[in-house]
């Protein structure tokens, strides 16, 4: 099979694990960082959140080159006040500082029942999903709050420039014996990592997903990245458009609420101020609340009527009848099983791109690595 005569491969998850823990430990991370990293991001494709998976493989390891993020750094808690902690990330991996942080907020909400957990100047954090199902694992309830400093992609209502980062935003639901309920999403009409997707011959943007720098909605990647040839890896300072936000003034008000949470109550800083002379460094800051729901309500009690409230929910009658109706973290589900399966669809594109990721560092034996293409 040509790779490039196909909109789409199929990699199978296991190859990808394994290549892109070569790729970041020939990069320096530990095995247990560099396989971290790698998880979580063939986690995010696996899960349908092809944004925030093997795609940035290549971008990352530009910010490790451009000193955006450093290998095998330990958060350290910076604030401890009972049930409120701060960590510092130190532009560490958020990968492995997203697993400290909640696993601070889990220990703290069991003490106390409930907890507030900041994290501050902290690599890319990928799916904000993965932290909520963490808690929920847990028996905990968990709301996540996260913003992107340095990265100005999104327009406010009414607005044609860059303002604000995507912002995104993820609850989670534990749910006994049933797979815990999920809602995980950015505040702007796409992630920037779609817009990505979409610019290496991935899934198309939705309509009205973009808008230039002219105030015309568009779904042309080069709003984002101007001209770009297929091997170069996509930069968003190249371009001179904006993702819009969902849902018009009630996303945008959103979106600005999470800069206030993610970035300013973190210590994290905002995506950029007004006196900013240059651009702010690259961090996520994530706000996070914990609820133990033991400490609350009967965990059984509390299970029974979050399963019959999305029973009753998915029962409603579909308005597209060949669809059917879905709860939040249903989507994820049904995609994780296919995926597990057939393996991740991947952009070929976004495959040769990280190929040639881990040929410049001598990660050379690659022709195993072509099994992984079904």
């Amino acid at each position: 099979m040509s790779e490039k005569n196909n909109p789409e491969i199929r990699v199978d998850v296991n190859y990808a694990v394994d290549l892109i823990t070569e790729i970041f430990q020939a990069k320096s991370c530990s095995d247990y960082e560099a396989k971290t990293i790698a998880e979580r991001l063939c986690g995010s494709n696996l899960k349908g959140h092809d944004s925030h998976g093997i795609a940035r493989v290549p971008r990352y390891v530009e910010w490790m080159e451009r000193g955006w993020v450093f290998p095998n750094l330990k958060p350290d808690v910076v604030v401890d006040a009972g049930a409120m902690a701060c960590l510092d990330a130190k532009q560490g991996f958020g990968q492995v500082a997203g697993e400290y942080a909640v696993d601070e907020g889990i220990s703290r909400a069991k003490k106390f029942g409930v907890s507030v957990v900041g994290l501050r100047n902290s690599g890319h954090l990928g799916r904000i999903g993965d932290w909520a199902e963490r808690a929920a694992d847990a028996g905990l309830i968990s709301f996540h709050f996260v913003n992107v400093r340095g990265s100005l992609l999104v327009a406010p209502f009414g607005g044609s420039d860059r303002r604000g980062s995507t912002s995104p935003l993820a609850i989670g639901i534990p749910v006994k014996g049933k797979e815990h309920i999920v809602l995980d999403m950015a505040t702007s009409t796409v992630a920037e990592g779609k817009v990505m997707v979409a610019q290496k011959g991935g899934k198309k943007l939705p309509d009205g997903a973009l808008i230039d720098s002219s105030g015309n909605l568009t779904i042309n990647p080069e709003a984002m990245y101007g001209k770009i040839t297929d091997d170069e890896v996509p930069d968003p300072e190249k371009g001179t458009g904006a993702i819009t936000a969902f849902g018009l003034h009630k996303g945008s008000g959103i979106n600005f609420m999470m800069e206030m949470l993610g970035g300013a109550l973190t210590g994290s800083g905002v995506s950029a101020g007004i006196d900013d002379k240059e651009r702010r460094k690259f961090a996520n800051g994530m706000l996070s609340l914990y609820i133990t729901v033991e400490k609350m309500v009967d965990l059984d009690y509390f299970s029974k009527e979050v399963q019959s409230y999305a029973d009753f929910v998915r029962e409603s009658p579909p308005s597209d009848k060949n669809s059917k109706v879905l709860i939040p973290g249903d989507k994820e589900i049904s995609t994780n099983n296919d995926r597990l399966a057939n393996g991740l669809p991947v952009a070929p594109l976004v495959w040769e791109n990280i190929k040639s990721t881990a040929q410049k560092l001598n990660v050379n034996d690659l022709e195993r690595f072509e099994k992984a293409v079904k």
